[in-house]
């Protein structure tokens, strides 16, 4: 049996670049996953339910669609009943001030001078159009890629396809930024090098590269010595 070959982010800082980037958005750049997550758990509390652990873990980062039927489930209700009350108060809860997380913007921008990027989420695009109007990051990207484009979410790779698509790259020449179990998957699964930064407790999603966050002083450093963009 062949054994696959090392990563390139198995050394860091890599000696190699990638063609073009793709991010994904909640929980990555903003706690937007975090917000979405509690507000899930108030709604659970508020029907005298819960979710166990594993399942929790399992439902991060997933299509709104697949944690509302899980949601549904544990509190008796119809679907599409749970599914109106958390989409009205997810849209209430972005209306607040979105903070990005560390290193987000920085990198969003660094990126974006020196490579094609673009922004692949299992959020619907009206969400996704919302968070990074808020984050002022609506013009770093050259794609905008939401679930609703797509046939199948995170964690199958079509969200990720259809970006480095978009970018005119091919998947294996890109680098994709993921916090989420299942977001990396997605990524792997496209056949993109990864680099995960969590931000969610208890996920744990496999990658060649693991930061703590989008500040890394050693991320910046590889990111700089890239060549411009043609």
């Amino acid at each position: 049996m062949t054994e696959a070959h090392p990563s390139p982010l198995a050394t860091w800082p890599p000696a190699w670049a990638p063609s073009a980037v793709v991010f994904d958005c909640d929980g990555l750049l903003v706690d937007t996953e975090g917000r979405w997550v509690a507000l899930q758990e108030d709604y659970l509390a508020r029907h005298g339910a819960q979710l166990e652990g594993h399942v929790r873990r399992a439902l991060t980062g997933r299509p709104i669609e697949v944690v509302v039927t899980a949601i549904a489930d544990a509190v008796d209700k119809d679907p599409r009943t749970v599914g109106q009350d958390l989409y009205v108060e997810h849209h209430e809860r972005l209306g607040e001030p979105l903070v990005p997380l560390p290193g987000a913007v920085e990198t969003v921008r660094a990126i974006a001078a020196v490579r094609p990027i673009a922004v692949a989420s299992n959020s619907p695009g009206d969400l996704l159009e919302q968070t990074l109007a808020g984050l002022g990051l609506e013009d770093a990207f050259d794609a905008a890629v939401a679930v609703d484009q797509v046939s199948a979410g995170k964690p199958a790779p079509d969200l990720y396809l259809v970006a480095a698509e978009a970018l005119s790259t091919r998947p294996v020449d890109c680098l994709a930024f993921e916090d989420s179990e299942t977001g990396a998957q997605a990524a792997t699964a496209a056949g993109m090098q990864l680099i995960a930064v969590p931000s969610i407790p208890g996920q744990d999603p496999r990658a060649p590269r693991r930061l703590d966050s989008l500040a890394d002083p050693v991320l910046a450093d590889w990111i700089s010595g890239w060549e411009a963009r043609r």
